[in-house]
């Protein structure tokens, strides 16, 4: 099993505070992560950061893995040289996305913290080079658009999936989780349904990897595409759906 950290131990103290060290913000994460009843966090993940393995890194947050309550969750910490003073806003956004069946669940939050559900699994790049059956590619192929089509309806634009290569992650399951709503607004014309279509069916490694299991005419796609940018409806949306064969 893996060692669960407790949130006391020194070699937390520079992840806590990341990347510039201040006692009193470290003291703050710690109280706020107290306050949520995490147990500790564990090093595991694919990046590494003072010897200790974090889940990802960004330049709003840095995520670890953690336990609470003997459950193992993800935890969003901000950065202390973020460009935003709280976590408070991308974790209102988080909620709207939940509230259509997208994204880890959100568990609780503050100012400095965001604890999330850990999802086990693989980037969507990494995930289609196994071996998979054209149905389960399908399946997640069909789901994506699904969420975006529902992203773009609740009004909430996430603002990264054009190129979405760290915000996609398959679970052991093969289920789809759209991540990562730092940069996410209701403020803005929503491009959720066309950005994924255009990563998935023109950004080329991904559309070669996906072109093993999918069959589709790019020139009719790219004038369905523009028929939705210009209006988007349920109409057109269906329309791609069927041309694709994800109907």
């Amino acid at each position: 099993m893996a060692e669960v950290i407790p949130l006391e131990d020194a070699r937390l103290k520079k992840i806590f505070s990341y990347p510039h060290y201040s006692e009193e913000y470290y003291r703050e994460v710690v109280e706020d992560l107290r306050a949520m009843g995490v147990e500790g966090i564990i090093s595991m993940g694919r990046v590494e950061v003072d010897d200790l393995r974090v889940v990802g890194k960004g330049c709003v947050g840095i995520v670890l893995a953690g336990t609470l309550r003997g459950e193992r969750v993800a935890l969003k910490v901000l950065r202390s040289d973020a460009n935003r003073a709280s976590l408070k806003d991308e974790a209102r956004l988080l909620s709207v996305a939940n509230g259509c069946r997208i994204g880890p669940k959100i568990i609780a939050s503050t100012d400095s913290v965001i604890a999330m559900g850990y999802i086990e699994g693989k980037y969507l790049s990494r995930w289609l080079k196994d071996p998979h059956a054209a149905e389960e590619v399908r399946y997640v192929v069909r789901e994506l658009l699904s969420q975006c089509r529902r992203l773009d309806e609740a009004g909430l634009d996430h603002g990264e999936l054009s190129n979405a290569k760290k915000h996609i992650l398959i679970d052991q399951r093969g289920s789809p989780f759209i991540l990562d709503f730092e940069t996410a607004s209701k403020n803005r014309k929503c491009r959720n349904f066309v950005s994924m279509l255009s990563y998935i069916f023109f950004k080329g490694s991904i559309s070669s990897l996906i072109g093993r299991y999918l069959c589709w005419d790019g020139s009719s796609l790219r004038g369905m595409i523009k028929e939705y940018k210009d209006a988007p409806s349920k109409r057109v949306y269906e329309e791609i759906m069927r041309g694709l064969g994800l109907d």
